[in-house]
């Protein structure tokens, strides 16, 4: 019976032996820092297994910890096909295996994205299986303001002229209206004026002398005897 635990230990052993250093030496190395201008990045999954896996998933988990899922794919290494990934969302990813790594692209990004996005890699053929998390990367997602067109710029300045054309114009009329009136009052004025100067001239004209009685004076006419 001592025997046999002695024997079942060794196996144990031997076991952990094979396969603690394979554990050990796989990993998968990110970049630490991608910077993304223009709403796209890439994250490059380097992992360098010991046997040559057929049949891979890699899963895009965002965040340090836990396992929020952003996207996922089933890798064929051997025809270097992408048999069924992504998830339908806002965020579009896409992913292909280049010189034993996995580029994983990412599109539509915004600044709220700007976060640590980790690598998961699992092999299924061949055996042994294997789960490989990578140390993550910071994506840091720049929003930048579009420059407004030289025709953008025109166009408010343009409707800036026109507004004060179409105030100016609306302003002039009613002075114009009232310069009008006031001209039209004045020679309707002038003209009753002329036409009352008019009718006074000639008042004056049919208007007879008054009649003078001259009164005798008698010594005149003695003068004009004695002579």
């Amino acid at each position: 019976m001592v025997r046999a635990d002695g024997v079942f230990g060794w196996r144990v052993l031997t076991v952990l032996s094979v396969f603690l250093p394979l554990c050990s030496a796989v990993k998968v190395v990110q970049p630490y820092r991608v910077e993304s201008t223009d709403g796209s990045a890439r994250i490059r999954c380097v992992f360098h297994p010991h046997k040559n896996p057929e049949d891979i998933k890699v899963t895009l988990l965002r965040g340090l910890h836990g396992r929020q899922e952003l996207c996922s794919f089933f890798l064929n290494l051997t025809g270097q096909t992408e048999t069924h990934g992504g998830r339908r969302g806002r965020v579009q990813c896409s992913a292909q295996t280049t010189d034993g790594a996995v580029e994983v692209a990412l599109s539509n990004l915004t600044a709220a994205d700007t976060d640590i996005y980790r690598c998961e890699i699992q092999t299924f053929y061949p055996p042994p299986y294997l789960q490989l998390t990578g140390n993550g990367t910071l994506v840091h997602v720049i929003e930048r303001p579009d420059c407004p067109s030289v025709d953008a710029q025109r166009q408010p300045e343009e409707e800036e002229e026109e507004e004060k054309e179409e105030t100016g114009t609306a302003a002039s009329a009613p002075v114009t209206v009232l310069v009008t009136v006031i001209i039209c009052v004045l020679v309707i004025i002038i003209y009753l004026q002329i036409v009352q100067c008019e009718r006074n001239r000639r008042e004056v004209v049919r208007t007879p002398l008054p009649y003078v009685h001259h009164r005798a004076n008698p010594s005149s006419f003695l003068t004009k005897s004695v002579v």
